[in-house]
């Protein structure tokens, strides 16, 4: 990436946002960090490339701000702030977002491998906020490891937190062209299909390039490298090749987002929630965090095989009528427990008898007769009569008269 302009730093935009280093320079827009001087943090703030010269580009500006005001996400880049500057005697558009302090994916993969964990949570991530952006009718249309930032994770046992920036060139889908008829969009190496070709795109089309950035953070290589004419010649004669090194749950969901018919593709929300069962599947087989691609690259762990059962993944409406059958089950388990333990009172009763099942729950209670047709034997009641006690009168105490206590043979 091309360094934006270092002379900025000093400079303040929108008379509180001091600009202190450049992040980098895209093909409408230059990034720097910055010092909001109002609230002391530190932002993100994108100054446009140069005034719009005519309609369509100033409408791609406002259409930009809008985008970023209207959608919200954990993994979407937040939009704090917007506005027009003087720069150099023009007026410029700037945006203010938030800071993400880490590498984006490109400069991640150059890095080594990723974490499986990390992979799956990325891809349920970054589709979750695809989801958000689709139901507005937002089409990104230039989702490349660039445009995911990678910040550092919140939950233990995960590397980073991937977020998805720069809707500089996003389409609004149903909406009027902000291009030329034929003027090709987006980065070559990442196009779908019909992107390639200069067609309609929809929601389809991000999933395409979404495939084909998990791809490469898996394999650390670039499906359709070259120039822009070699990159787009090679989209429309030949599928991604998706190589064995790939496990079988990676494979799955890579060839259908990759499909070339748009319509054979998931949704962005069928690919997070795919993603997460694989998730969740695995963490509770307690695997551990490991690289997500096997050795067949130079300088890549090995992959462990594992022995255990093919996660089946349910599709999303499954998932969530599993969820209520669950819910309900656990409401009514302590009812069917009461009626089963009534059940067995009852059955207990009728087979003894009343008086016998008073005696069973009263166990003080011992019937003095026995109950008509019982076959118990009442215990007889013994009663014991005291017997009288005798006094036997004490002998009386001696005399001690004179002479008493003598041998009467001894006179």
């Amino acid at each position: 990436m091309n360094e934006p302009r270092d002379d900025r730093a000093g400079d303040l935009v929108g008379s509180r946002y001091r600009i202190l280093s450049p992040i980098g320079v895209g093909g409408m827009a230059s990034v720097y960090r910055a010092d909001d001087e109002l609230l002391g943090r530190v932002v993100a703030v994108k100054i446009m490339s140069a005034a719009p010269d005519d309609n369509v580009s100033a409408e791609r500006e406002r259409a930009e701000i809008r985008l970023l005001a209207a959608v919200s996400h954990p993994a979407l880049i937040t939009l704090f702030d917007a506005g027009v500057t003087s720069i150099d005697g023009e007026e410029r558009t700037f945006l203010v977002m938030e800071f993400v302090e880490g590498p984006n994916l490109g400069t991640r993969i150059e890095a080594g491998p990723i974490p499986w964990a990390d992979g799956w949570k990325m891809a349920a991530d970054i589709a979750e906020a695809l989801s958000v952006v689709h139901a507005r009718g937002i089409i990104h249309r230039d989702i490349k490891p660039a445009n995911i930032l990678l910040g550092p994770s919140p939950i233990p046992g995960f590397e980073f937190s991937a977020k998805l920036a720069d809707f500089g060139i996003a389409h609004l889908a149903d909406s009027t062209r902000l291009t030329q008829t034929g003027m090709l969009i987006g980065t070559a190496a990442y196009l779908s299909p019909e992107q390639a070709r200069g067609g309609e795109l929809g929601a389809p089309s991000d999933i395409y390039s979404l495939g084909l950035v998990l791809l490469e953070a898996l394999t650390r290589t670039r499906e359709f490298p070259g120039t822009m004419v070699e990159a787009v010649s090679a989209r429309l004669v030949r599928d991604p090749t998706i190589p064995g090194s790939v496990d079988a749950e990676w494979r799955s969901l890579l060839l259908s987002m990759t499909a070339r018919e748009p319509t054979s593709r998931p949704t962005a929300t069928e690919v997070a929630a795919q993603a997460r069962a694989v998730l969740a599947a695995r963490s509770l087989a307690g695997e551990a965090v490991a690289p997500i691609v096997d050795g067949s690259d130079e300088g890549l762990a090995p992959t462990r095989v594992l022995e255990t059962t093919p996660t089946v993944l349910m599709p999303r409406a499954d998932v969530a009528e599993a969820a209520v059958q669950r819910r309900r089950a656990r409401r009514v388990a302590p009812i069917v427990a009461l009626v089963l333990v009534a059940a067995a009172v009852l059955t207990t009763a009728a087979v003894l008898g009343g008086t016998e099942f008073n005696q069973l729950i009263h166990p003080s209670t011992v019937p003095t007769t026995p109950a008509v047709g019982s076959s118990l034997v009442p215990t007889p009641v013994v009663t014991f009569t005291p017997i009288p006690t005798q006094t036997v009168p004490s002998p009386p105490p001696p005399k001690h008269g004179p002479g008493h206590g003598k041998d009467k043979h001894h006179g």
